[in-house]
């Protein structure tokens, strides 16, 4: 007796002699089938319900290699954290240095961060460096803004999110609001960062997205818009930094 066998979705395809992840995932309330090049997490993603769909998902991904391809060329290019690289810290190209005899904290000395230790060790001081240097912009803002607008802040701190900028939660809770950001944020531009900051201070005052929250984020940074349109451009490579592939 033959049995019928379920189409195997790749893992990974080569797209330009670069491997892209495939990730499936089942949603609950999904009624098809889609797919998705997420320029953000560099991978291919295929929606599928909450049963079957396999065999839709591989036809899609076959007759759609061609448009695969087009947005897979237009990814950024990773930015490893190795000797020689250059990374952005506040918008501008900063080259990592790195010499075993240099001291293990990195140091930012003109357009150079100095850096040394291990070799084997040089992403996790990066990283840390840039997630402190993160949280010591991103603080203090965002207190003086709350403290401007006379909302009580319970905690700020930052993550790696690839869903949102920043986030509040909390703001109608007497013991002060949750507000959360992406370290990434520090490799922006100052003036885009803020306008995170403000974004996410005039949640304090409106949970949504009404007027009156944009006539209050305008207010608080007027250059709002501009930094929207900054992110929208620029934004995907900030979630290369760091990466191998």
């Amino acid at each position: 007796m033959l049995r019928w066998r379920r189409p195997q979705l790749p893992e990974e395809l080569i797209i330009a002699g670069r491997p892209v992840p495939v990730v499936a995932t089942r949603r609950p309330m999904a009624r098809g089938v889609r797919l998705r090049a997420s320029a953000i997490k560099g991978r291919i993603e295929i929606s599928l319900p909450p049963r079957g769909g396999e065999d839709v998902g591989a036809a899609l991904l076959k007759a759609h290699h061609a448009w695969i391809e087009a947005q897979v060329a237009k990814w950024p290019a990773p930015i490893p954290y190795a000797p020689g690289a250059i990374i952005p810290v506040d918008g501008a190209p900063v080259r990592i240095d790195w010499q075993a005899d240099h001291p293990r904290t990195p140091v930012l000395a003109g357009d150079a961060l100095r850096v040394g230790g291990p070799l084997s060790l040089l992403s996790g001081r990066i990283e840390r460096w840039l997630k402190a240097r993160a949280i010591a912009d991103l603080e203090p803002a965002t207190r003086r803004l709350a403290d401007q607008l006379g909302r009580p802040l319970a905690r700020i701190s930052v993550g790696d999110t690839s869903s949102r900028w920043g986030s509040c939660a909390g703001a109608r809770s007497g013991d002060g609001a949750r507000i959360a950001y992406s370290w990434r944020l520090v490799c922006a531009p100052e003036w885009v960062r803020f306008a995170i900051v403000a974004h996410e201070a005039a949640h304090l005052v409106h949970q949504d997205h009404s007027p009156a929250f944009h006539a209050l984020n305008r207010q608080l940074d007027p250059r709002a818009g501009e930094a929207r349109r900054w992110l929208a451009r620029h934004g995907a490579a900030l979630h290369w930094v760091g990466r191998e592939a």
